[in-house]
């Protein structure tokens, strides 16, 4: 038994389910037996009409007869659900007697087995202890049907103790007959009806509108934030340990930076009079140092590196490139080398600038009304 299933807007104050019993084509003047069922799945009427004349309910469901269907068990490994009916295509291909994409394969869900029919001269179906369904035909005299029969033979170690025949005739006769025949214990049951069926069994018959007839995507929902989640508290965690790093990287060249700082203060204090006494508290303790030291060696008469003749030494090979009668000017004041060049080309400064940095200098330019002014020096 199959199903399918519609929702339509409705003004009943509670919710109503209309199910049809599809047994035969459905046309738009054949009669279909029908039931509606309140929200507790007890059926609360029934009856037998055309289309027009059924009643309104805030969902449909079609029952579709087995007969008009293949039930067929199939073992697959546990795919998801929207490649389950790609493996049972795949592996019904070779008993289709049409083509693959006009045969549509709908998968039952998992749930005794139960021979239920109208009565025992009509066809049914069994509902087995693993959830599967098989479609059977009338019985043969006293005999079960013979899908029934076929199924318990090969059920081997799976047959079942006992089956229920939940259908109207199952006389005793019928019952000592297919123990006789199967090995297994037949009992009779209550003659089934669809209608009588139970909420459970609704719910768990195949639903025909499944994959790609579906209302809905058969694939479930994914969740990106619950996927995500372990890469972002990776890439989280990963960006805390840079963030933390690099601050303690910044902490650590600043203490450093401070430390030799005052080993600089410190240096200078023990070895410039005047900048331990505060006079020349707005030179840094790195040029305190520097004079320092081109008076201690103007006094034992040697040449400090930022005299005139060595920085002209050092500068000489960069003012050789110049052209003739290039240089205006050149004196010497407070250890650099102030040098006034014609305006010539635009990029002699820069050019004299560059090899002058080649050889260890410190050269700025500033351009005048005549050409352009360096001051070069060791800093």
């Amino acid at each position: 038994m199959g199903r399918t299933r519609s929702t339509i807007t409705s003004m009943a104050e509670t919710p109503s389910t209309l199910r049809v019993f599809i047994d035969g084509p459905p046309e738009p003047g054949r009669d279909a037996a029908w039931a509606v069922f309140d929200a507790t799945g007890r059926a609360a009427r029934s009856g037998r009409s055309p289309p027009a004349a059924w009643p309104v309910a805030s969902r449909r469901e079609a029952v579709i007869a087995a007969r008009h269907g293949r039930l067929v068990t199939l073992t697959v490994p546990p795919l998801p659900p929207g490649r389950a009916e790609a493996a049972a295509r795949f592996a019904l291909e070779d008993q289709l007697a049409d083509t693959p994409e006009e045969i549509h394969i709908a998968p039952a869900p998992t749930g005794s087995w139960r021979w239920c029919a109208g009565s025992i001269a009509q066809p049914g179906f069994v509902r087995t202890d693993r959830g599967a369904t098989i479609a059977v035909g009338p019985a043969q005299g006293d005999a079960p049907p013979a899908e029934l029969a076929l199924a318990l033979a090969r059920g081997g170690a799976g047959a079942p103790r006992t089956v229920r025949v939940d259908a109207d005739g199952a006389s005793p006769a019928l019952l000592s007959r297919a123990r006789a025949l199967t090995g297994v214990e037949f009992v009779a049951g209550t003659p089934w009806h669809w209608a009588n069926a139970t909420p459970a069994a609704f719910a768990g018959a195949i639903d025909i509108l499944s994959g790609r007839y579906g209302a809905e995507a058969s694939r479930p929902a994914v969740n990106l934030g619950r996927l995500l989640r372990p890469a972002l508290w990776i890439a989280a965690i990963a960006i805390g340990i840079h963030v933390a790093a690099t601050l303690g990287n910044w902490l650590w060249l600043r203490w450093e930076s401070a430390a030799i700082d005052r080993e600089l203060t410190a240096l200078a204090r023990a070895a410039v009079p005047e900048f331990a006494q505060g006079s020349a508290a707005e030179t840094s303790p790195t040029a305190a140092l520097a004079r320092r030291e081109r008076d201690l060696k103007h006094r034992a008469g040697l040449a400090a590196p930022d005299d005139f003749l060595p920085l002209l030494a050092r500068a000489a090979p960069a003012f050789a490139a110049l052209p003739k009668g290039a240089i205006r000017s050149l004196s010497y004041a407070d250890g650099h080398v102030l040098l006034d060049l014609q305006k010539t080309e635009p990029a002699q400064a820069s050019r004299l600038q560059h090899e002058l940095q080649k050889a260890g200098l410190v050269a700025i330019a500033a351009p005048t009304a005549t050409g352009a002014r360096l001051r070069v020096g060791l800093n």
